[in-house]
């Protein structure tokens, strides 16, 4: 299974906006993978990606702009 980058989070609040775009797309049955998802960091600015099949990307990316950059619904298809 081959997984790529999708968005890069980064700043104090990166863990939980990337948990917000996991959420988005687990909301349109896409599966995805934050690594080092259990890590505690003891500076909060580094960068968290958020991987999905590279099948999925094209639709994740989608339904991540619809929903985290224009603020719209996102819905399963």
């Amino acid at each position: 299974m081959d997984l790529v980058k999708i968005r890069t989070f980064s700043g104090p609040t990166a863990r939980l906006d990337a948990k917000l775009a996991e959420s988005v797309l687990e909301a349109v049955e896409i599966e995805c993978f934050v690594p080092d998802d259990g890590a505690v960091e003891p500076i909060p600015f580094f960068e968290v990606h958020l991987m999905v099949r590279e099948a999925d990307a094209d639709k994740a990316r989608e339904a991540l702009e619809t929903y985290l950059d224009s603020g719209g619904p996102v819905s399963p298809e």
